[in-house]
């Protein structure tokens, strides 16, 4: 048994029972984990026993093609998809065995070619899970760098796997001149109505390097708004572009050896380096090899220096001081814990903002993400031809948000979480009893008169959010009028 199931002892285990035993080892060190994981990749890839005949190749060519992860797939030619697909090896693993964890980096794609998987998510701190069976993969995100797993994943019954290395994939789709065969497209995308005409001329695969001394949320988070500024040009989910995040880097040593790889690679290097000798170490070596790089605090620290008179600490991490506004958002989060789903209507009044929305259309998760911002959040599950609680209706009205999904999509996620509970018949899935609730509701907020109506079904909760943070600041007239502290 590999390395990384030894603690499963007499017999099969799911993966949910998994997740909640690995939870302490993901979380652990990253380097150690990086380690362990290729250790386990390393073993898979050598007890690997053949590559796909013409069926399964053409079988894998589909899935491949199909990858919603990896949208640089459905740009690259039928050639080179086809190399990719016969690069593929079949590994197989018994019923139990853990094949990829939550939380951990990794280096293969797996696609199952026989048998069952089960995966598991963390979804508000607890496990969900569903079957996986031929022609689903695991891992897919794990081929573009250095990203941890997504999901907990461990057969439910003895499986053969289809693997994919990220070094065989980088070889094939990523070549050292750094060119992919992209496919010209013979009629344009709907979806670039809204391009206002930008057109893009590359044909290379860019890659882009994060450098921290810390944490790189900070840089990651930028360079991934950043590229959205050029989904015209790499599709919705930037496919041809490929970061790679080098967190907690330590040593001179390591900082040029970034940057030797980045020059190979032709590399942009984006970095948010504090420790003074590692900056000056990262900027000469980028200078020495030839390599684009950006300084995405320099700026911004120098005009601080300037502006205090004073220079930086060059400390990176620093511990969180106790402040006011720190407090702030702890009391902001400890109310929207209180008062989640619709509990306790006598303290709505207290809210910033109240959500109102029908069940499972993302209420919690976008209440505790604005509750981060130090805002207190309340939200209440709206349920058709039910009086609502008074303390709604009689509350500041200005605080109240209606949300809404397309009944398509909400009725997908309510089956998957009856099926979580075994149960696939019910009216609460349905796709007619969701569009006639869905109705009531839009109802119900017209009524009101004056609440703003979200849609949040493509909308992810950083998007929803800032909808709902504009919405409020305009209220109050413009960016001027709307300006207020920078919280700690």
């Amino acid at each position: 048994m590999p390395h990384g199931c030894g603690f499963i002892r007499g017999g099969i285990v799911s993966a949910a029972t998994v997740i909640t035993a690995l939870s302490s080892r993901h979380r652990g060190n990253w380097k150690r984990n990086s380690a362990m994981r290729r250790s386990i990749d390393d073993e898979r890839t050598s007890k690997a026993t053949c590559h796909p005949n013409k069926d399964e190749a053409d079988f894998l060519k589909e899935v491949l093609r199909n990858n919603k992860h990896l949208i640089v797939l459905q740009k690259i030619g039928e050639d080179t998809l086809q190399t990719l697909a016969e690069s593929m090896q079949e590994t197989k693993i018994s019923a139990g065995e853990v094949l990829v964890q939550e939380g951990q980096p990794s280096a293969v794609m797996y696609v199952v070619a026989k048998g069952e998987v089960e995966i598991v998510k963390t979804l508000d701190g607890k496990p969900v899970s569903r079957i996986a069976s031929r022609g689903e993969y695991v891992g897919a995100v794990t081929l573009l760098g250095n990203s941890p797993q997504k999901v907990t994943a461990a057969a439910k019954t003895d499986c053969a796997l289809w693997q994919l290395n990220r070094d065989v994939f980088d070889s094939i789709v990523f070549p050292p001149e750094g060119q992919t065969v992209i496919e010209e497209e013979e009629e344009d995308d709907d979806d670039d109505d809204d391009d206002d005409g930008e057109v893009c001329q590359a044909s290379s695969v860019m890659e882009i390097f994060v450098v921290s001394d810390s944490t790189a949320e900070s840089a990651s988070a930028s360079v991934n708004t950043a590229l959205r500024q050029f989904d015209y040009c790499f599709g919705t989910s930037c496919g041809t572009s490929k970061s790679t995040v080098y967190r907690f880097v330590r040593s001179t040593a390591e900082v040029k050896e970034i940057a030797q790889l980045a020059a190979k690679r032709k590399a942009l290097v984006v970095f948010t380096v504090m420790n003074s000798a590692l900056h000056d170490a990262l900027t000469s070596a980028c200078a020495a090899e030839g390599v684009e790089s950006c300084d995405l605090w320099g700026s911004l620290l120098g005009a601080l220096e300037r502006k205090f008179q004073a220079k930086r600490s060059g400390v990176s991490g620093r511990r969180q001081m106790i402040t006011d506004d720190y407090m702030q958002v702890v009391k902001a989060i400890e109310y929207t814990r209180k008062v989640d789903d619709g509990i306790l209507p006598h303290l709505w009044e207290e809210c910033d903002i109240m959500l109102v929305g029908p069940s499972r259309a993302g209420k919690t998760p976008l209440a505790f993400y604005l509750a981060q911002r130090g805002f207190k959040v309340a939200n209440y599950p709206i349920v058709p031809d039910e009086e609502p609680p008074k303390e709604l209706l009689e509350m500041d009205q200005t605080k109240c948000f209606g949300l809404l999904i397309k009944p398509e999509r909400l009725s997908a996620i309510r089956a998957e979480r009856m099926a979580q509970f075994g149960r696939k018949s019910t009216t609460y899935a349905s796709l007619a009893a969701v569009k006639k609730e869905l109705s009531w509701i839009k109802t119900f907020y017209l009524r009101r008169g004056h609440w703003p109506i979200i849609d949040t079904t493509n909308s992810g909760v950083v998007e929803t959010a800032s909808r709902i943070l504009e919405i409020i600041d305009r209220r109050k007239g413009d960016s001027l009028a709307a300006a207020s502290p920078l919280l700690s």
